[in-house]
């Protein structure tokens, strides 16, 4: 079967925060782009976050991806496709050549562009790879009881609850929750030596909504040290260590208490306790992209010591965006991302010029 076939200045892979952003940047510069997302919808793991602000804006950054996809949506320069997949790709003349492939599933809506029905082969002079990063997946550290013990949930899953609405599971009110930060970072014995960064911040985010709403709760953060997470931090931190409290030791595990799950910890110089929670939460790390060795195969992309894609070292014409060069929060992606945009519109505009100058 032939392949239908087009041409687009940039090809955008992942259709989260980044790759939006990306295409916004490029479209406002006059470029011409076209994102693919390998999911029906667009969004990312951003579209399962919620608003924390409590007071006041937290600058959680979860309000940008619906300012982007309104704004992706009234840019003509932007095509979008959802449920897409980049199966080959080789370089071909100052560009890539391309091969899309469908995937499951794929809706139209607004923002949304539209499902790949086809297999496509697609011709670009510059690809942006705007994956996203690889969340840790907590049952890989047994002894915190994810899946195992009943009260037991990731920062992510909490983040899909407040997002619905509910503070626990089976709309329960938790008095007692605890965060455990550092789930899958800073840990050499998973080989996962680096900082997540951003860990620190959405669980202390999540803490104060959760005192907010539930204002007689007991919120516990669990900690090796403290993450400085932005602009007005070190107004915020003092407020949030008087809402909170704040434990710096690791807990040696979680398991099943009477009532709940049941954390057992050691201060510095004293034995081991154990407290019990209506609700324990594991801050789990970002690490590299899922897809992020098939991605080097495909772009010849290379990879950092963290095993994160990188555009240094790599084949011309290759950028990325966002969390997939490293962990980075929804602003800080953005940012990034329209970094990667200037590249390559730099890129687009010197080939067009060499083409016919």
């Amino acid at each position: 079967m032939t392949n239908a076939q087009l041409d687009t200045p940039v090809l955008i892979l992942g259709g989260g925060v980044a790759g939006l952003a990306a295409a916004v940047d490029l479209a406002r510069r006059g470029v011409a782009a076209t994102l693919i997302e390998r999911e029906p919808r667009l969004g990312g793991r951003a579209s399962q976050f919620c608003c924390k602000a409590t007071e006041a804006c937290a600058r959680c950054g979860a309000c940008r991806l619906g300012e982007l996809l309104a704004q992706a949506a009234q840019l003509p320069q932007i095509t979008i496709y959802t449920a897409a997949l980049a199966v080959a790709a080789q370089p071909q003349n100052d560009g890539w050549q391309v091969d899309l492939a469908p995937q499951p599933g794929g809706e139209i809506g607004p923002g949304a562009g539209r499902p790949l029905r086809e297999r496509t082969t697609l011709n670009t002079q510059a690809v942006i790879l705007a994956v996203g990063g690889g969340a840790f997946n907590p049952a890989g550290k047994t002894r915190f009881g994810h899946g195992r013990v009943q009260g037991v949930f990731s920062a992510l899953e909490l983040e899909a609850m407040l997002s619905q609405g509910a503070l626990g599971p089976d709309g329960l009110a938790p008095a007692k929750v605890a965060f455990i930060q550092c789930v899958g970072s800073r840990d050499a014995s998973l080989g996962r030596l680096w900082c997540s960064r951003v860990c620190c911040g959405y669980a202390l985010r999540m803490g104060r909504v959760i005192r907010k709403l539930l204002p007689d709760s007991e919120v516990t953060f669990f900690h090796m040290d403290v993450q400085d997470y932005g602009r007005a931090w070190e107004d915020e931190l003092p407020l949030m260590r008087h809402q909170m409290r704040f434990v710096r030791a690791m807990p040696g595990e979680v398991t099943a208490g009477d009532g709940g799950p049941q954390v057992t910890y050691a201060l510095a110089g004293e034995q081991a306790q154990k407290e019990g929670f209506d609700l324990v939460v594991l801050s789990v790390g970002l690490g590299p992209p899922n897809g992020a060795s098939a991605l080097g195969e495909l772009f010849g992309a290379a990879k950092d010591d963290d095993g994160f894609l990188t555009a240094d070292g790599g084949p011309a014409g290759v950028f990325v965006a966002g969390a997939a060069a490293g962990p980075r929060s929804l602003n800080e992606s953005i940012v990034h991302a329209g970094l990667a945009a200037s590249a390559a519109a730099v890129r687009v505009a010197s080939l067009t010029e060499a083409r016919h100058g």
